[in-house]
């Protein structure tokens, strides 16, 4: 949604925090030319929003390389908002459970403008390291946890969301409504919705809503591996089943 002509939107802030969002998982630090050109930002612009940030404690400074990491007051910032979560000490140990059962990496996101946020990750004991880790921003028309986040808003509001992005290079609006349509009647019928390589041909992951009275909007718990470890049939008769059922156990606690 563009609020940018609303007297209330504060241009400056927003600039701000895009910077912030800017990091990604695996970034080393980030120059102010780097983060000029992931956010469209001038450099200009940049030069006083990462001086500003770095005065605050949200960006730290690394002289010898003139650039940038987060800093404490955004990692502070981080931890604070993760404690806020009432649930998640039941979901550790519900979702770290099967994470280890299933040999696949189990986590939850929430939406972020026209991105799902990876909050937490579970993966399995003495696994190699799989693919997707905390702050990574799946895509939310193409993956199942956001087809999954899309399925299960009520009806309109999934229209109302993506007629604000209509327009942008990478939404088709047939496909992502065709697509939610079958998300609706799997979460009926099944009670998760499966992805199999839809947003990348590697991976194989399925998705299940959750809605708690503290988030306004529903968050979702994937559960996924590489194509070669998963096949479609164990998404549909396995992964989709349990994790469903894992996600039911959080209802009752």
């Amino acid at each position: 949604m563009d609020h940018k002509n609303d007297r209330r939107f504060a241009q400056t802030l927003a600039r701000g925090i895009q910077v912030l969002k800017a990091f990604r998982p695996n970034d080393g630090p980030l120059g102010n030319l780097e983060l000029s050109e992931r956010t469209g930002i001038p450099k200009s612009t940049i030069s006083r929003l990462t001086f500003t940030l770095s005065a605050l404690g949200y960006l730290e400074h690394l002289n010898t390389f003139e650039k940038y990491r987060l800093g404490p007051a955004a990692i502070s910032l981080g931890s604070i908002a993760n404690a806020t979560i009432p649930f998640m000490e039941n979901a550790t140990e519900i979702m770290q459970s099967l994470a280890t059962d299933v040999k696949a990496l189990v986590g939850l996101t929430m939406r972020d403008a026209d991105r799902m946020l990876i909050t937490h990750c579970w993966r399995p004991f003495n696994a190699p390291s799989i693919w997707l880790n905390v702050g990574f921003r799946l895509p939310l028309f193409t993956t199942s946890s956001g087809l999954t986040f899309l399925s299960s808003l009520p009806e309109g509001s999934d229209k109302t969301l993506m007629e604000s992005y209509k327009g942008k290079s990478d939404f088709d609006e047939v496909a992502v409504s065709k697509a939610v349509i079958e998300g609706r009647n799997n979460l009926m019928t099944k009670g998760f919705n499966a992805a199999s390589g839809n947003w990348n041909p590697t991976i194989n992951a399925v998705a299940v809503p959750f809605r708690s009275p503290s988030f306004t909007e529903p968050l979702v718990f994937f559960c996924g591996a590489p194509s070669d470890m998963i096949s479609q049939e164990q998404l549909d008769k396995e992964l989709g089943p349990k994790l469903a059922e894992h996600v039911r156990k959080l209802d009752i606690v």
